[in-house]
C-alpha cells in the first residue's frame, strides 16, 4: 500500500475507525490516499473535513478544485493524484477523456465560468512561480467578481495538492483506482 505501515480498515481503532466509516459510506471503500493520513489521526480527521468541504461545493466550484488538483498533480507527476482527479472529472463531472487532455494542455478550455477559468489560471501561476503574482493579477480576478476568499481558496488548493503529492510520492502510495 504504501513505504510506512498504515492503520488497516479492519484494525482501525477510536478516531479513525469513526473516520473510516464515514469515509466508506461516502466512497464505498477507503482509498489509500486516505488510509496514509490514518498515521496522524488528526490529520486524517483535517484531510476528510476538506473532502467533505469540497464535495458540498456548487458544482461549478467542485470542478474547479478538481481541475486544480488533477492539474497540479500532474505537474509534480504524482500518479496516484492525476488517476484519482481525472476519474473524478470523468465520473462525476462527466468531462471526456478528450476534454481532460484538453485541459491538460490549455488550461483556459477548462469548461468552467469565465471567472472560475480566471481563478484557474492564476491558482497555476502561483503553482509555478508564487514570486510573479501581484496585485494586477488580484485587480483582473476581482473585475471578474471573484472574491478574496475565492482567490485564497484557489491558492490554497494548489499549496495544499503539493502537500499531497509530496506525501504521496515519498511514501509510494498503490495505486487503487
Amino acid at each position: 500500500m504504501s513505504l510506512l505501515n498504515t492503520i488497516n480498515v479492519k484494525k482501525a481503532e477510536g478516531k479513525v475507525k469513526e473516520i473510516y466509516e464515514e469515509i466508506e459510506k461516502s466512497f464505498g471503500m477507503i482509498p489509500n490516499g486516505i488510509q496514509l493520513w490514518s498515521l496522524n489521526p488528526r490529520l486524517l480527521e483535517n484531510q476528510w473535513n476538506n473532502i467533505k468541504e469540497t464535495m458540498a461545493m456548487d458544482l461549478d466550484k467542485q470542478k474547479l478544485q478538481t481541475i486544480i488538483r488533477f492539474l497540479v498533480a500532474e505537474q509534480d507527476n504524482c500518479e496516484y493524484c492525476i488517476g484519482f482527479n481525472k476519474g473524478m472529472l470523468i465520473n462525476m463531472y462527466g468531462f471526456t477523456n478528450d476534454e481532460v487532455n484538453m485541459i491538460k494542455n490549455d488550461p483556459s478550455t477548462a469548461s468552467l465560468e469565465e471567472k472560475n477559468v480566471a481563478l484557474l489560471i492564476y491558482a497555476l501561476k502561483t503553482a509555478n512561480d508564487a514570486h510573479n503574482s501581484n496585485k494586477d493579477d488580484i485587480s483582473k480576478l476581482e473585475q471578474l467578481g471573484c472574491t478574496h476568499e475565492e482567490i485564497f481558496d484557489c491558492v490554497y488548493s494548489v499549496s495544499y495538492m503539493k502537500v499531497v503529492t509530496t506525501l504521496f510520492e515519498a511514501f509510494k502510495v498503490e495505486i487503487d483506482h
